[in-house]
């Protein structure tokens, strides 16, 4: 099943995010729920000594066929079908009663119209970032996702169990993006270009985000049914900098250690 070309109704996915919003209304000691569903999209950082480091580096996160890929920059006329849809996304917790404690995820919306949002999740086979509905999704690593604090007041980079382990890969559909396990594994990349990145976050300016709020605010009067979500796309000014927003203060995660290496 190509799961990147499924137009997921706006209706269950309404549904699921409520459930998520609903089970996290029962919980007294959670962080903020406007701060967790601000919306962000992804930039990729990559310093990385390598060659290819300029592929990567600046590019958003895009979803597509059901999987998570970094942009390249140097074809900025594709077709947006072809590239894949931006991540735009932002924090829910997972709607799963054998998980406890309840984990927070993070979902992201495939599509405008109509509106439709997935979970996004690490394989946990391959260990590939990807993109699903909730049974997609349920059997594999579905969170805690947070960020690392932000530099400078910065939106912080994006993090799984607090730890920044996402990779580059070099696929034949371009650059996927994976996570590192706490072994600091990837899965089988033999002789494929593995470069480290960090997924830096930028808010989503309110006034541009008019469908998903739509979306949210059906959300919050549903309780029933199943619950379908994903990722975002971020921006990086021309040096490079990380954006000089409202450092998060509820989940601030610790950067990796770990190494990786790095194509030449």
């Amino acid at each position: 099943m190509v799961l990147g070309l499924l137009t997921i109704a706006a209706i269950p996915t309404t549904i699921a995010v409520a459930e998520g919003i609903s089970s996290r209304n029962k919980e007294p000691d959670t962080p903020n729920d406007a701060e967790l569903m601000r919306k962000f999209t992804l930039d990729c950082f990559c310093d990385a000594s390598s060659r290819k480091r300029d592929e990567i580096h600046g590019g958003r996160i895009i979803l597509k066929d059901g999987k998570v890929y970094i942009s390249q920059k140097h074809d900025p006329t594709a077709a947006a079908a072809a590239v894949g849809f931006p991540f735009t996304g932002f924090y829910v917790q997972y709607p799963d009663p054998a998980r406890t404690p309840p984990q927070l995820g993070l979902v992201s919306f495939i599509s405008d119209n109509p509106p439709a949002l997935n979970w996004i999740y690490i394989d946990q086979a391959t260990r590939e970032l990807k993109h699903g509905n909730r049974t997609q999704s349920i059997d594999h690593e579905i969170g805690p996702w947070g960020w690392e604090a932000g530099e400078e007041g910065g939106a912080g980079g994006l993090a799984f169990d607090g730890i920044e382990g996402a990779v580059a890969v070099e696929a034949k559909q371009g650059w996927e993006l994976r996570w590192e396990d706490r072994d600091g594994k990837v899965g089988d990349v033999e002789g494929r270009r593995v470069l480290r990145v960090s997924l830096e976050r930028r808010f989503v300016e309110e006034e541009g985000s008019k469908v998903e709020d739509s979306v949210e605010k059906k959300a919050a009067g549903k309780t029933d049914g199943k619950f379908e979500v994903t990722s975002t796309t971020v921006q990086r000014d021309k040096a490079g900098n990380r954006p000089p927003t409202k450092t998060e203060t509820k989940l601030e995660l610790t950067r990796s250690s770990k190494t990786t290496e790095e194509g030449k």
